[in-house]
């Protein structure tokens, strides 16, 4: 809401500028301020020096990253030890938290650590998919199979769960102990292969849920888990040496009293559809066990919210098929295709209302149906999606040697081979693209209208979280790059062509923004040229001086918005931790780089930072309660007040 506030019969309150508002005045000022070319980021005139051979000092406060320091009053830093350092020990770190599981040997043994505590000894730790141990999604759980002699043992959070003699002839390896968790990180589930002799009925693939084996028979086609994680569905093959196999199908661990197969899941994990075959050359649709429908196939499309259901329907034979759609069990006029045609793919609204599929024939000719309304018909048809606000359907296309975006029902681009995807906001009906018209010149597709760039190319064009704002990188002339926000390029911005060619930061072409959506910043090089390697932070505008050597890494903002982290590096030197600017310590970073661990460390919703880091004798996780003395803000120009109140 932009209206004022009446306060008397002939005042009224001035709208108050935002942090965006600034910044872009800022841009625009340095901007008209400019009364000479600047030289391009790619190139750095003579250094100016000041009377001992220095660089001559910013107008703006120099960021303390080199030297002695002290936290800032307030900080609190704590370590945890999570495992001694053992040559050839493996660590997995959890995708929140920094929980660790480490595999190492105690004598000949093989043992876990977590989080510092130390699992049972066993002959071996099985290997999983990318690892030793499997981790909830989010983060709190861990599992881990085991071999103990002629067993397995599956250990949950440090207990042991299940122990179990069935393995594959005997063997243990990756497939003998396949563990997950559910999406709700409630339930852990795994698959065993159990051959007892080569004969048929003696080998089939075991799903266990939560220690519960499923009923004697195969699990192989899958197991269909419910969207909130707490059921699950799979079609078990019982074989045995004398018979042909059977088929079951079977619910949460029970066998139901109907067969069926393809199993899925409504997003309220209600209920269930599946499907079976049907005399004499039919498929049947089920809706929890009750036919429903019948054709020669279906694809059912389910939405990731509401009652909607969208079902592709085959018909006619395998030489001849056609397909059309079906929608609350409803066929929709018009969607049935040619012989031989198809719908390809169907997409729902975020509000689950509204539904686009696209529609083709054997010819190459594709159509967009929104709604049961067929759209012009193209070439191919890429990219389908709503917009936020579930408002108006989004895709490329391509026809007669040009491509478009199409945004509702107007077509954009007409561009030969320059169309980039399109990008949707996260709110709103906001569409944006960087379009390659005819002679290689860029323009910016935003909110349904296109102007040109002024500049050779973009990178990372991306919305702010609330969708007010958008951010890009400009390809200067001398192959830099400089952020333009909202459209309007800021001078303190700079990338040289060192940055962006600099494979060892992979942040140079990254900025970041606050998750409240009022504070941007990247990594940057002083807005008039040093002749050194100088390197800073450009935040909300301004370009604050950092790093006169090393590199910088992991910008990041806090979860709630008020400080800027990122690490340093420089050398065999320690990394140290910034935040606000701030040093806060340093530390020896696993594996030599900090970047070669995911997840290595992590801003708890509690505002906490925690990191993984070595030194000479373990393993540990170091855990930082922040200062209030210390914020974006006070970056900025801001005192302590301001940093409290921020």
């Amino acid at each position: 809401m932009i209206g004022l506030i009446t306060l008397t019969a002939n005042a009224q309150t001035p709208k108050k500028e935002s942090v965006w508002d600034k910044i872009k005045k800022a841009g625009q000022q340095g901007a008209a301020q400019q009364g000479q070319p600047q030289p391009p980021p790619g190139q750095q005139p003579a250094q100016r020096q000041d009377g001992r051979g220095r660089p001559s000092p910013q107008n703006q406060s120099q960021i303390n990253d080199s030297g002695p320091f002290k936290p800032p009053a307030g900080t609190k830093i704590e370590e945890t030890i999570l495992a001694p350092l053992q040559d050839r020990a493996k660590f997995e770190v959890s995708p929140h938290g920094v929980h660790v599981a480490t595999t190492e040997t105690d004598g000949s043994r093989a043992v876990v650590y977590y989080d510092g505590g130390v699992g049972p000894k066993f002959d071996e730790i099985l290997p999983q998919t990318g690892g030793n141990v499997a981790f909830s999604p989010d983060g709190k759980r861990y599992a881990y199979c085991a071999r103990l002699g002629a067993q397995y043992v599956v250990m949950v959070d440090g207990k042991e769960l299940v122990r179990s003699s069935e393995a594959d002839s005997g063997r243990f390896d990756s497939e003998s102990c396949l563990l997950g968790f559910t999406s709700n990180s409630k339930h852990v589930f795994w698959t065993s292969n159990v051959v007892l002799e080569t004969k048929r009925g003696s080998m089939y693939r075991r799903f266990w849920f939560d220690g519960r084996p499923s009923p004697t028979g195969s699990v192989n086609d899958g197991v269909a888990i419910s969207p909130d994680g707490d059921h699950f569905a799979y079609v078990l093959t019982i074989s045995d040496p004398y018979h042909q196999d059977r088929f079951a199908f079977a619910v949460d661990g029970k066998i139901v009293p109907y067969m069926a197969g393809a199993p899925q899941w409504t997003a309220d994990s209600k209920h269930l559809y599946t499907q079976r075959s049907a005399a004499p050359n039919g498929t049947e649709l089920l809706f929890d066990g009750k036919p429903i429908a019948k054709a020669f196939g279906f694809k059912v499309y389910i939405p990731p919210v509401g009652d909607m259901v969208a079902v592709v329907a085959s018909g006619g034979t395998n030489f001849h098929p056609f397909s059309f759609l079906v929608v609350n069990g409803k066929k929709v006029p018009g969607s049935d295709t040619v012989e031989r045609g198809a719908i390809s793919n169907v997409v729902f609204s975020p509000d689950g209302k509204h539904y686009a599929a696209i529609i083709g024939d054997i010819n190459n000719h594709r159509c967009v149906m929104v709604d049961g309304k067929r759209g012009q018909e193209y070439t191919s048809v890429d990219n389908l999606a709503f917009t936020a606000d579930s408002s108006t359907v989004v895709y490329m296309t391509y026809i007669n040697g040009k491509n478009f975006i199409v945004v509702g029902d107007q077509e954009f681009g007409a561009a030969i081979g320059g169309v980039h995807p399109p990008l949707i906001g996260p709110s709103g009906n906001r569409v944006a693209a960087v379009i390659t018209q005819n002679g290689n010149i860029p323009s910016l597709l935003m909110d349904k209208k296109v102007s040109p760039l002024n500049a050779p190319g973009a990178d990372n064009l991306s919305f702010t979280p609330d969708g007010a704002h958008y951010a890009y990188f400009a390809v200067d002339a001398g192959m830099g790059h400089r952020l333009v926000i909202d459209g309007v390029p800021q001078p303190q911005s700079v990338l040289t062509t060192v940055d962006t060619m600099d494979l060892l930061n992979a942040q140079a072409l990254k900025y970041v923004v606050s998750a409240d959506s009022k504070h941007i910043a990247h990594f940057a090089a002083p807005p008039t040229p040093t002749g050194g390697y100088d390197r800073g932070i450009f935040l909300d505008g301004k370009y604050l001086p950092a790093s006169p050597q090393g590199t910088n890494s992991q910008l990041s903002s806090s979860p709630d918005s008020k400080h800027l982290f990122w690490i340093h590096g420089f050398g065999n030197q320690p990394y140290r931790v910034l935040i606000d600017g701030k040093p806060l310590l340093d530390f020896y970073s696993t594996r030599g780089n900090a970047a070669a661990v995911p997840h290595w460390w992590d801003f708890g919703p509690n505002g906490i930072l925690s990191l993984l880091a070595q030194d000479d004798n373990s393993l540990k996780r170091i855990t930082i309660t922040l200062s209030d003395t210390t914020s974006i803000a006070t970056m900025l120009g801001g005192g302590s007040a301001v940093a409290a109140n921020h």
